[in-house]
Order: structure tokens, then C-alpha cells, then sequence
């Protein structure tokens, strides 16, 4: 193996460490079975196939994010975040999608956490066209945190698999170098769904407190957290 193979290798076992600990803290509500799909123990399985599905439930969960948060971002007149999180969602409609595109996206998602959070400490009343921006983001957002509840157990799922693919050199040289996706899913996703959830959790307030018709997949959703 020469040397920059193996230090991407190692890069990315290090990487599936740090994200064995961050799961292992991070508890899938049981109601939603989190605990027997999240758990390490279970069968480790082909790390390929995990990263398809932890790959999978991670851009299905996102395009109904990104999609509520353009619509957030629209009811406070942030119209550039709005078009880069609408221009992110059709990267992820479009195909392929590679590392740098989940990358791009974590880090799109999560500004417009920031800027949206920002806001909202700023104002908590709606006008009626905003409230009807928060309407629409509602059925969308309930969607993409139950689907992060899935990328979380997903998660836990490729971690185990990855970390059992790890005997000797062989292993780490083949087939870790193709697991940087999954690798890089797993290792976003305690911090980024914790943040998630929280703006969630403030944009389901401001809804009951302003009237804002809750669909019942929302308050499932909240109930959840």
C-alpha cells in the first residue's frame, strides 16, 4: 500500500471512531426503534451496502430540509440563502451525488440554521404571509427530521459494518478508501441533527403561538424529539 493510501485509510478509521462514540450518545427515540437499529452489537453486514442506505436516508431526509428551510428563509426575506438551499436540493434531486455534494450540503443546511435561528430570536410574531411561508415548511420539516431519525440509525448501522471491514492492511487499503461518504455521514450527523432538531423544535413553537395550523406528521415529529 503506498503511503498516501494508507494515510486516507487511517484518516477515515479515525473518522469512524470518533463516530462510533458520537452515536453511541446519541440515543434514537425508542418509539421509533431506535435502540435495537442503532445499536453497535448488531451484525456488522457489508460496509458498502450500509453506506448506500446510510447515503440514501441522508439525501431523503435533506431535500425535505433543505425544502423547509428555503421556505423559512423566504418568510424572513433572506432570498440568497433561500435560492442556495433550493439550488442545493435539486443537486441532490439530480443523481449522483459524491462527497463534496454532501459536504456542500451539511454546510448550506447548517448556515441556514444559523441565519434562520437568528431571526426567529429576533421575531416571534408573523405577519399573515409569513405565517403562510411557515404553513408550508411545517409538513416538509416534520418529514426530514423523522428521516434523520432514520440517518442516525443508518449511521450507527455503516459505523458497525465499516469498523468489522477493518482487518489488516488489506482491508484498510481496498476498501475503506471508498467509504468517505459514509464515513463523512456518520461523522456530521450527531452535531447537525442536534441542531436540526432544535430549530425545529423553535419553528413548531412560533407556529402554535401564531395560529399556524399544525399538520399531524409535525406534531408526531415534535413529539419525538
Amino acid at each position: 500500500m503506498n503511503t498516501m493510501k494508507l494515510k486516507l485509510a487511517v484518516g477515515i478509521a479515525a473518522t469512524l471512531l470518533v463516530a462510533t462514540s458520537a452515536n453511541a450518545q446519541f440515543h434514537l427515540p425508542s418509539a421509533l426503534g431506535g435502540s435495537a437499529a442503532a445499536s453497535p452489537s448488531s451484525s456488522a453486514g457489508d460496509p458498502m451496502v450500509a453506506q448506500d442506505a446510510l447515503v440514501k436516508s441522508f439525501v431523503g431526509s435533506q431535500i425535505e430540509v433543505l425544502t423547509a428551510q428555503s421556505l423559512l428563509a423566504q418568510a424572513y426575506g433572506l432570498k440568497d440563502q433561500a435560492d442556495l438551499l433550493d439550488s442545493q436540493q435539486r443537486a441532490l434531486q439530480g443523481g449522483a451525488v459524491d462527497t463534496d455534494t454532501l459536504k456542500k450540503t451539511v454546510d448550506i443546511s447548517s448556515k441556514a440554521n444559523d441565519e434562520i435561528t437568528e431571526q426567529q430570536d429576533k421575531k416571534t410574531v408573523l405577519t399573515a404571509e409569513e405565517k403562510g411561508y411557515y404553513s408550508q415548511s411545517l409538513p416538509h420539516f416534520a418529514k426530514g427530521v423523522m428521516g434523520t431519525h432514520g440517518v442516525i440509525a443508518q449511521a450507527a448501522k455503516f459505523t458497525s459494518a465499516a469498523k468489522g471491514s477493518m482487518t489488516g492492511l488489506s482491508g484498510l487499503g481496498g476498501g475503506l478508501t471508498k467509504l468517505k461518504a459514509g464515513a463523512f455521514v456518520a461523522r456530521s450527523t450527531p452535531s447537525y441533527s442536534k441542531n436540526l432538531f432544535d430549530v425545529f423544535r423553535k419553528t413548531m413553537s412560533i407556529s402554535q403561538s401564531n395560529g399556524v395550523k399544525t399538520p399531524s406528521d409535525a406534531t408526531q415529529a415534535l413529539g419525538s424529539l
